[in-house]
Parts: structure tokens; C-alpha cells; sequence
């Protein structure tokens, strides 16, 4: 089998489940592609890019592990900063790679994050809060990714807790429509 490289994408809003159901979910989605060759790309944020970084950091035949995220690790929210020095700190990360966006936070640095992500890819899995298109960061990913021709799995964040998922009340995020 040849290496492959997979991007990880992601809400941030995940639903509350046992850590089981979680770590069944990623090892469903994540699992098949575990390998000593695999590089699993991650974006750094809090949600799924963090809880696919504690997952995979555990994985014994995960591959390399490589971390992108907009602006710089001390701008990510407190728990995606926590898990990236963690999995830094106990040699589990392969490279961090800050992408210094020259508007800060915002959504052009978390779309140029995303691309930057899909750019490298061979597939990509995405963990979405809705089951379809909602306009969410997630789904433009995802957008690019199939716009690009790179093969796309969608897990359902339902498959997270075992049971379905109630979209939230939508409320305007500061940092755009297109955070991730």
C-alpha cells in the first residue's frame, strides 16, 4: 500500500457523548486509514481536530501526525492549545505547522487553514454537525475537498453519541460563517 495523507475536519460543536462513543466514532471513521505510512493532517481547533489529536496520539500504527492551524498555537481556543502541547510534549506530533494568516483570526485564515489542509490530501474526513450542507466551515471543506477530486467520507456527528443530533438555534459567530 502506498502512504496516504488524510485531513481531518470537523464542528466544534460536538455533541455531548461517553468518551466510548466518541472514541468509537473516531476509530469507525479514522481507524481504516491508521498505518505506520498515513500523515493525518489537523486543523487545531477545539471539537473534532482536537479530540482526533488525542485519538490518534494514542494509536500505536497511527503514522505521522501533523498539525496546521491559521494564525499561531497561542491564538487557538485554551483546550486545542492544551491538546497540541500535549501531544507535542509526549512526542506524539511530528510537525506543527503555524500558518501566521496575515488578518489574524477570521475567516479568510480559517478557510486558507481548511484549503491548506485539503491541498495536501489524498481523502478527507469530515465529522459535520448537520447531515447536510449547512453552510458551516465543515461543509465548505468538504466542498473544496470534492471540488478537487479528492475522495470525501462524511461521518455524521450522530455517530458520536448513537443517537441523532438537534441542529442548535443558528447564532451569528464574531469570526464569520466560515470558522472551523
Amino acid at each position: 500500500m502506498s502512504p496516504l495523507t488524510v485531513a481531518v475536519t470537523g464542528t466544534r460543536a460536538v455533541p455531548d457523548a461517553t468518551p466510548k462513543a466518541v472514541q468509537a466514532a473516531l476509530a469507525d471513521h479514522l481507524g481504516p486509514f491508521c498505518a505506520q505510512d498515513t500523515t493525518w493532517l489537523l486543523g487545531g481547533a477545539a471539537g473534532i481536530d482536537t479530540l482526533a489529536l488525542t485519538w490518534l496520539a494514542d494509536q500505536s500504527a497511527r503514522g505521522r501526525i501533523v498539525v496546521a492551524v491559521p494564525v499561531t498555537v497561542a491564538a487557538q481556543p485554551a483546550a486545542a492549545a492544551a491538546a497540541i502541547r500535549a501531544a507535542e510534549a509526549a512526542g506524539r506530533l511530528d510537525e506543527l505547522v503555524e500558518l501566521n494568516h496575515p488578518d489574524g483570526l477570521g475567516a479568510a485564515a480559517y478557510t486558507a487553514r481548511n484549503r491548506w489542509l485539503v491541498d495536501r490530501a489524498d481523502v478527507v474526513v469530515g465529522f459535520p454537525l448537520t447531515p447536510t450542507d449547512d453552510g458551516s466551515g465543515t461543509w465548505e471543506t468538504l466542498r473544496y475537498a470534492r471540488a478537487g477530486r479528492r475522495p470525501v467520507v462524511v461521518a455524521a456527528s450522530s455517530d458520536c453519541s448513537g443517537q441523532n443530533v438537534s441542529h442548535p438555534a443558528k447564532q451569528a459567530d464574531p469570526r464569520g460563517p466560515n470558522h472551523a
